[in-house]
């Protein structure tokens, strides 16, 4: 995996069409003048087009937990409070935005441990590694050629591979195959493929890191073949011109 310098050297371009910033994601979630694969996939599903900030409605709790724990190690220890019943009072007292962080129980807690641990653990993919040294959570903003702008902010990425972690409830390759369907997960790949080849100049690899968020915490790797980004960028392209359009 390279380094955020190697890619951003490798970029074609950087500047007022194409630029990076290494943000929170609160406020990458608040920019709403680029458009993210978010917002084009509830515009795909049909949801109101108007309504383009995101809506956490409790079940991304603990996909969130992992995200920050597995990813961005920092924001976890700022953003998250575990309630641990054997620690000291004094370890309470000490910290005066708890009313502001978002609160997990040591159970909670031990299964994101177990979690991170069975990704790093994976034996078919040295994923570890990847995640240790590839680019996580940068945020990608650009202006295509049409002049309509857009932002993704991946996983996990080099110019060669694309990396995204994503919680399920069966990593079965045919139920994750109706997950990544239902939820238009491939939209989001491509999108976030076209994302790294503008900064990188190469069209990279793109695989989902599948894990079942409950005891034995299944892990499986899918790697989506040309056929399949193929067929997503068509849909992402589709999506992108409605999307321009209804917005016009």
């Amino acid at each position: 995996m390279r380094s955020i310098e190697d890619v951003v050297r490798a970029a074609p371009a950087v500047g007022p069409l194409l630029y990076t910033r290494q943000e929170s994601l609160t406020t990458y979630l608040a920019r709403t003048d680029h458009i993210s694969s978010s917002m084009l996939r509830r515009f795909a599903r049909g949801e109101a087009h108007a309504e383009r900030g995101y809506v956490d409605n409790g079940q991304s709790r603990i996909p969130q937990a992992l995200h920050a724990a597995m990813l961005e190690p920092g924001r976890f220890e700022r953003e998250y409070f575990v309630l641990d019943a054997d620690a000291p009072a004094q370890a309470f007292a000490e910290k005066d935005d708890l009313l502001d962080r978002v609160w997990l129980s040591s159970a909670e807690h031990a299964g994101l441990r177990a979690m991170q641990q069975a990704i790093r653990e994976y034996p078919r993919a040295p994923l570890a590694a990847a995640l240790d040294s590839g680019v996580r959570e940068l945020s990608i903003y650009w202006t295509d050629e049409a002049g309509a702008r857009w932002k993704a902010r991946p996983d996990c990425f080099s110019a060669d591979t694309i990396y995204e972690l994503k919680t399920t409830q069966d990593v079965r390759p045919a139920a994750f195959a109706r997950t990544r369907r239902r939820f238009g997960y491939d939209l989001q790949a491509a999108h976030y493929v076209d994302a790294v080849r503008r900064l990188s100049g190469r069209i990279p690899a793109f695989a989902y890191i599948a894990i079942e968020p409950r005891p034995p915490y299944y892990v499986w790797v899918y790697e989506l073949t040309p056929a399949d980004l193929e067929r997503a960028g068509e849909e992402l392209a589709l999506a992108r011109s409605r999307y321009r359009a209804a917005a016009a």
